[in-house]
This record gives C-alpha cells, structure tokens and sequence, in this order.
C-alpha cells in the first residue's frame, strides 16, 4: 500500500529519460504478457477441441494420438544418467561467481531419434525434431564437478556446488499423448529426394565430412566438389529408399508448418495438459492486468495532472 501512495511522488522526481525507459520497458512487458496468454490459451483450444484418432484409421493431417511408447530400431541411452530411454534432453549449467550466482547452460541437447507410437490398432512413427515435449520422467541433481556421473553431496553441502544436472527422458512403455501432422509416406523418387536434402542439411553442418570432398584443398567447397557431395547423397539415399521400399511403409507424425498447429508430445494425459495451460493462461493474463494497469498508473501520475 505505501508503494501505491508514495509513487505518484517517485515518478514525478523522475528524469525523462528515466521515466521513458520505465515507461518502455512496462509497455514491452505487458505486450508480452499478453502474446504469451494469448498463445497458450490458443495452445489450450487446439487441445480440447481436437478429437483423439485412432492410428489405423486416422486421416492425413493435424491430429491427435495416444498411446505407449515404443522402440524403433533400438534404446539409446540418457547421456547424464545412462538409462535407457527413446528419447532425452539434458541440460548442464553452472553456478556463476561473486554476485551473480544465477545458472548458466554450458552444455545441452536432445536425442534425434524417431521412436514409435503405439495406439493398440496400429504404430506409427513419431520423429522429435520441433516438437515441444512435455516428459514426465526428469532427474535433477547438483554437484561439486561437471561429471556428471558423480552425484552431488548431501543438501547440507549443496550450497557450494557449482554445477546442476538436467535429464529428462521418454521411456519404453511410457504413455503419450502427441498432436502433429500425420502422414503415411509414398515410397519413389519423391521420398528419395526428402532423404537427399535432410542428408545435405545434415552435411552442412558438419565440416570435416564437407572436407573429404574438398580435393584441392582450399578451404572451400567449389561448385563442382558440391556437385559430388550431392551425387553421394543421392546415391545414399537410393539404398537407403530401396531398403525401406522392402518394409511395410509405417505412417509417421512430425511437426506442422503451421504455427497455429503445434507439435506436442507430452507424458501428461490430455486431462492434466489442460489444467496446466488452463493455471498458465490464467496466470499470464492476470500478470499482463497488473501490469497494463500498473503503466497506466504510472503515467497518469506523470501527466494527469498536465
């Protein structure tokens, strides 16, 4: 209460340009606010309103899907933890010095993988990248030294570790719900070039395979070293097509090109996804109010009076 009553006088001793950039920085923040209700409660509609499919008989498009887990090929295993698992995302931070003892990420990641979905009247299968997972299996620790292997002292001691540990995983058997584009691939030239474009974007990134190509040793991939680059990629992508046409083709769920459809795989049932983007639209445009209110407040008391 004696924040209330004493600002009108605070904001008026105040510089200009200290008033506009508190000014600024109040309006930018509820603009937020606002954005981020405004997209988890769309987040919260598309859930609710979308209707469970069922694998086997499910239509080509935005969909959703429950069901358990599934190995594709074979487990990995969790690079924190070394359980094994589908899928995983670590994160390993360090505490910082002096003053500033807020975390900061040195290290992180998650498994590329493709896993399956397993509804009871079919598979399906699920490729991870750009999605945005909600797992419910999550281990946290902290610890003296980045092995992370080596778990941290008791609590007594925790407060001088200085680095935390992340892991959260997606297990053999563990129940998911997912919403994504469902689609059943057509096996040909068109599913070949899809190969051969994520194997060049894959090869962009990585230097010392790019280097293999570059036979006069410049440095540099020239066009017609690139040409071969892509000539191998085709070629691996042939094999790899012919070898898949000998299986039965499986329907696969990845991410939208659409915004408004969002790639979720989650841990948590459709039920208890709900309550949580219900608690966090809530929150979010109950913090946008206050804080739309409190930037009017304050510049009402700069000029209401002018």
């Amino acid at each position: 209460m004696a924040i209330i009553t004493e600002a009108p006088g605070v904001i008026a001793r105040m510089g200009q340009v200290e008033f506009w950039l508190l000014f600024a920085a109040l309006t930018a923040g509820a603009l937020f606010l606002l954005r981020q209700g405004a997209r988890t409660y769309w987040r919260l509609r598309t859930i609710t309103d979308t209707p469970t499919a069922r694998i086997q008989s499910a239509a080509q498009g935005y969909v959703e899907l429950a069901g358990q887990a599934r190995a594709h090929l074979a487990q990995v295993k969790g690079p924190l933890t070394d359980l094994p698992c589908l899928w995983y995302r670590y994160r390993i931070e360090k505490r910082g010095n002096g003053r500033n003892q807020a975390w900061v990420q040195v290290e992180g990641g998650e498994c590329p993988d493709p896993f399956l979905l397993d509804d009871g009247s079919g598979q399906c299968l699920v490729e991870p990248a750009g999605a945005s997972f909600h797992p419910r299996r999550r281990d946290r620790w902290t610890g003296p030294h980045r092995n992370a292997r080596t778990r941290g002292p008791s609590a007594w001691f925790q407060i001088t570790d200085r680095f935390r540990f992340t892991e959260e995983r997606i297990a053999n058997g563990d129940l998911l719900y997912c919403l994504g584009r469902f689609e059943t691939p057509l096996r040909g030239a068109a599913e070949r070039e899809r190969l051969q474009r994520a194997l060049l974007k894959v090869w962009k990134q990585d230097p010392a395979r790019l280097a293999r190509f570059d036979r006069d040793g410049d440095g540099s991939i020239s066009p017609d070293e690139w040409e071969q680059v892509r000539l191998q990629a085709d070629t691996l992508a042939e094999r790899a097509e012919l070898e898949r046409s000998r299986l039965p083709v499986l329907p696969r769920l990845r991410a939208t090109d659409d915004a408004r459809q969002p790639f979720l795989i989650s841990g948590y049932a459709q039920e208890d996804l709900a309550v949580t983007l219900r608690r966090q639209t809530a929150g979010l445009m109950a913090a946008f109010v206050v804080t739309a209110v409190f930037t009017a407040f304050i510049g009402f008391s700069r000029f209401g009076d002018g």
